[in-house]
């Protein structure tokens, strides 16, 4: 996946889902914990974010389908990629 491809996806899921991105609650500090490791330099860490929280995406949907129908569906539904 190219640098553009990744872009377009980040944009049209921002779309889709901006209301709802909005609405999570973030630890007091993240922002500047995120600004200082730009500031560094320090994709490793950055880069290390994003595959917890796709792995943690990955386990909520996998016990949302184990669950099956019986769970009631609220909001928009799952992110799709």
């Amino acid at each position: 996946m190219n640098k553009n491809m990744i872009e377009k996806f980040l944009e049209e899921m921002r779309g889709r889902y901006q209301n709802e991105i909005d609405a999570v609650a973030l630890p007091d500090g993240t922002l500047e914990y995120i600004a200082e490791r730009v500031e560094a330099g320090d994709a490793d860490t950055l880069l290390f974010m994003l595959k917890l929280g796709y792995l943690m995406g990955l386990q909520t949907g996998y016990a949302a389908g184990a669950a099956g129908d019986a769970q009631p569906t609220s909001g928009p539904g799952p992110l799709q990629a």
